[in-house]
């Protein structure tokens, strides 16, 4: 599989089979993913590796508990009916769980590229390490899904991570059980209109 082959192939993916995945690619993976842009070869990206059920249950009752608000916030029947629809999480059901940090703690006075925005040069190179691990794994023929519905601070306290380590989310980690057709989950569903072409402006 080639890159361009790979990038159109990455879906953001919610359902998983029930396979175990050898721990070395995820750790193979990790290491490509090391080899992404990073302002000032800071760095900063941290991975937590889960296989642990119970701790994934307690992620998982953490998501619950952040959906049902989220559902409470809809604007309209009609939309919670549609929300309720989407799966928006396979955290139980994958065999591996990552949860990936920016470790704020690189940051130094001589820190290269981050004087206007330091944390945020900081999450564009933990962002630019997600996007490269997703393809590699994809590349592997695997998948990989983003989890954001969670109280972070939560998160943070079940893993006992570090105080500097901010937790990007939780990314689910497995075989694909569907490819949804090739394009975006949400765009399959109606949620969200997919964008085919890319704003741009030419100054």
């Amino acid at each position: 599989m080639d890159l361009l082959e790979a990038i159109i192939k990455r879906r953001d993916t919610r359902h998983f089979l029930n396979e175990p995945i050898d721990l070395n690619i995820i750790k193979e993976a990790i290491e490509v993913a090391n080899l992404a842009p990073s302002v000032g070869q800071l760095k900063p990206t941290r991975y937590v590796i889960i296989t642990d059920v119970t701790i994934k249950e307690k992620i998982k009752a953490n998501f619950d508990t952040v959906n049902f608000l989220a559902k409470k916030n809809a604007a309209n029947a009609n939309k919670v009916d549609s929300y309720n629809e989407l799966k928006l999480e396979g955290i139980i059901e994958a065999p591996i769980g990552i949860v990936i940090c920016c470790d704020f703690s690189v940051l130094t006075e001589f820190s290269i590229g981050t004087i206007s925005k330091p944390k945020e040069m900081l999450l564009a190179s933990t962002s630019c390490a997600i996007h490269t691990l997703w393809l590699y794994l994809t590349q592997c023929e695997l998948a990989m899904g983003l989890v954001s519905i969670l109280n972070y601070e939560e998160l943070a306290q079940t893993l006992n991570l570090e105080p500097n380590w901010f937790p990007m989310g939780y990314f689910c980690v497995g075989k694909p059980a569907t490819n949804y057709n090739n394009i975006p989950m949400l765009s399959l569903k109606n949620w969200n209109t997919h964008k085919e072409s890319p704003i741009v402006i030419v100054k």
